[in-house]
Parts: C-alpha cells; structure tokens; sequence
C-alpha cells in the first residue's frame, strides 16, 4: 500500500451545455499543486486468483470559462438581453474538481524471479466530477455527475533484493469507444526491513494523465485534461 501527494499541473479545455440554453467553454491551466492519492495491492493465498489493485486520486482545479448564450434572444425582454450581455462570451472564474477511482484485477507473471514481472488485467476507471462557472453572485452554472469506464491495466516491476530497491511501470488505457484515456506511472522505491511480515519505505516517480472525454461515452460534459507531474509518498508491505 502507498499514499502521498501528486505535484502535478494540469492543462485543458471544457466544454459543457445545459440543454442548449448555455456552452461554457473553459481553459483550465493550473499550477503546480500537490493532489492527495492512495493505492493498495492485495493478493488471496488462494493460488490462481487475481491480484487486486485499489487508487484514489483526488484533483482540483481552476481557471477561466468562457460562456456563449446559444438561443436566439431576438424576442426577449429589452432589460433581459442586458442582462444577458452583462456574461455572454466573457470569462468568468470556474473549476474542475473529481474524485478518480480505479479497480483492477490483474495476473502477475515471473513473480519473484531476477527479471521483471508482468501484470496484465483489466477493470474500471470511476469518475466522480463536479463543474462550476461563478458569474455575478449568486448566479452560477455548473454540473456535477459521474462515469465509469472500463480500462486495460498492464504493469511491469523489477526488485533489486540486495538493496531492497524496487522499479515498477504501470499503464492503464481505454480502447474501447469515443473517448481516449491513459494513464502512465514511472516509479522507484526504497523499503526497509520492520520485522519478518512487514517493510516500510519511500516511493517517488513521474504520472502523466490524459483524459479526453466525448462522442457517446459523454454527453452534456465534455473534457480535454492533462496532468503531469512527479509523486512523492511513503508505502509498505504486509504479508
């Protein structure tokens, strides 16, 4: 298991329409900001079973919306097209906020031998995102849902027993429909010998995100991030 902070910035477009009455189109350039996530690795003695791999990434950001009025206001109120233009194609402050769980089941083969293993498996991507323009208070638009995507886990790891020193690569992406998702993690880790059962140590490394979200895995909520960065936290091993 392994927790830590993600020091990633992110880059990318929004674009979300309710009902046709508003496009808010939003560029999302966020510094450098560190994003809390957990893992966790479990493997039964049960032989033949897979392993199961939990994460939880936790992302906010913020930045800019721009929002189009798309219905025709030709035949509304004087005073009301006033107020309409008081917003219309002007930005305004928003953010991106979402929860990102992943669960896999995974084989792992040439386990504990002195080459690298391989994982190979499959599972879910949850999205659990909420989406906020601010326009003059308390008006606001926004949107907040979820989505569960089915993704291929493939992961590779090589252990250095002398130095108790582990590296390990892991992939997860989507093929299956409109949308174009992956999810790539280069790691290193130092563990330390606690007792027979248990190591502690440190693990670092770089993760970068992709998420293009659209076609019919989407509807009104469409988004176009990347994030990129290193990771720093503390993990162990229980046997």
């Amino acid at each position: 298991m392994g927790t830590g902070l993600f020091y990633t910035g992110a880059q990318g477009h929004i674009e979300y329409t309710d009902e046709g009455f508003a496009g808010s189109y939003s560029d999302i350039d966020m510094r450098t900001s560190g994003q809390f996530y957990i893992w966790g690795d479990f493997k039964s003695n049960i032989e033949y079973l897979p392993k199961l791999r939990l994460q939880y990434l936790k992302i906010n950001t913020q930045g800019d919306s721009k929002l189009h009025l798309e219905t025709d206001t030709s035949d509304f109120p004087p005073e009301f097209q006033l107020a309409i233009a008081l917003f219309n194609d002007k930005e305004w402050p928003s953010g991106l906020s979402h929860n990102i769980y992943d669960l896999y089941l995974y084989y792992e083969f040439f386990e504990h031998k002195t080459y690298p293993s391989i994982g190979i498996g499959g599972g879910l991507k949850s999205f659990d995102y909420t989406y906020n323009a601010e326009l003059i208070l308390p008006l606001h638009i926004g949107d907040r849902g979820g989505k569960s995507i089915p993704m291929l886990f493939l992961t590779t790891r090589y252990e250095v027993p002398a130095a108790q020193l582990g590296f390990e690569v892991e992939n997860e992406v989507y093929i299956f429909g409109d949308s174009r998702l992956y999810d790539v993690r280069a790691k290193m880790d130092l563990l330390f010998q606690v007792d027979h059962n248990t190591k502690l140590g440190l693990e670092m490394g770089y993760r970068e995100s992709y998420y293009d979200l659209r076609g019919s895995d989407v509807e009104t909520f469409k988004a176009n991030m990347s994030y990129r960065g290193i990771y720093v936290g503390v993990m162990g091993t229980f046997n």
